[in-house]
């Protein structure tokens, strides 16, 4: 007497027997495809059980089921995309970060009100908003870091004693170099002469087998580097004859050179000059000095006027030409006129000026 079977116990029979004469698969089924094959097998087992009506809502849950997967997929592989290659940030103690060695920064560019600016925008911040980027020292302990840029930055925060927000990324040294020398050139307030120093600096490490290759490799031409290269080879009397060597420009480098060439000595003892003027206190315009070295003017300026204050009120003018100065002093009563001129006669035997 044969037992008569429910819809249910039909359906889970015929599922039975259609899987027992499934061949196996010549792959494996991935976990993702398992749920796939099952329904498939229940879908076949209704049908024969004469449960085709859910037929369709099951296919209609797997399609749904396909599109969620499909579109779980898709968010992942963008937000993977979005995220690839972004360093993390984190604070650091100003003072485990050391400067490049390569840094360019010369120590006047943090007196020039535009780090002034920047020091007061951080300040107001509670802390630089734009990360700067370091690399880990290896061996040291505790860590400390070398920056890749934002020299300036650092520096800022270090005067405030305000933690710095740092990516961290290890590096080689040319790579350095590369992000460096990237970063400064998107800055307008960097000066040929800083410019022409960190490349000088590369080459006489030898990270650059020559200035034409630095050029390649940064994507630069190669008499740009060479102008750059040159301001900062001049000789040292040269950069000192200037109030900053911040304040030589490009266009100054080629005829200083040739002006050093055709007669160095000449070129010299301009420039010492200029640096003893300026030692007794007289104030010479970049633009002049410049002329001066390459033979354009003949002279310095002939009077140069320097106000003595106390207090902030002016006392006395003193006039400063090239071969003597001149005192601009109120009526003195002859006992006063006396203290003056003793006083003077005091400061020159000193120094030597007088037997």
């Amino acid at each position: 007497m044969s037992t008569k079977l429910s819809p249910r116990e039909r359906a889970a029979q015929a599922t039975a027997m259609m899987n027992k004469g499934v061949p196996p698969s010549p792959t494996p089924v991935s976990s993702n495809d398992a749920p796939v094959r099952q329904m498939n097998s229940v879908q076949i087992g209704l049908a024969m059980a004469g449960q085709s009506g859910k037929v369709s809502e099951l296919e209609k849950q797997l399609l749904e089921a396909e599109k969620s997967m499909d579109a779980m997929r898709a968010d992942s592989v963008a937000l993977h995309a979005e995220w690839q290659g972004v360093l993390p940030s984190k604070k650091l103690d100003p003072k485990f970060i050391k400067p490049s060695k390569w840094a360019n920064r010369h120590d006047k560019s943090f007196e020039v009100k535009e780090f002034l600016a920047l020091k007061l925008e951080i300040e107001s911040a509670g802390g630089n908003v734009q990360a700067i980027k370091v690399r880990p020292i290896p061996g040291s302990s505790p860590q400390e870091y070398e920056i890749v840029f934002g020299h300036r930055r650092h520096r800022a925060c270090l005067e405030l004693g305000l933690s710095v927000l740092a990516t961290i990324e290890s590096i080689d040294d040319k790579e350095l170099f590369k992000e460096m020398d990237r970063e400064n050139r998107q800055r307008s307030d960097l000066r040929p002469y800083e410019q022409g120093l960190m490349y000088a600096r590369a080459l006489d490490d030898g990270l650059f087998g020559s200035q034409r290759k630095l050029a390649e490799d940064l994507g630069l031409q190669s008499s740009n580097v060479s102008t750059a290269v040159n301001i900062a080879r001049l000789p040292k009397t040269v950069i000192e004859a200037f109030d900053s060597p911040l304040d030589i420009q490009y266009r100054w480098s080629a005829p200083l050179n040739e002006a050093l060439k055709s007669d160095p000595d000449l070129v010299l003892s301009r420039a010492g000059e200029i640096v003893a003027g300026r030692l007794t206190g007289l104030k010479i315009s970049a633009a002049h000095v410049y002329d001066r070295l390459i033979g354009a003017v003949d002279v310095d300026p002939k009077v140069v006027s320097h106000i003595v204050k106390l207090g902030g009120k002016a006392v006395f003018k003193v006039s400063i030409s090239k071969d003597k100065m001149a005192f601009d002093l109120p009526v003195l009563s002859k006992s006063m006129l006396s203290k003056v001129e003793k006083a003077i006669l005091d400061v020159l035997k000193e120094e030597g000026a007088l037997p």
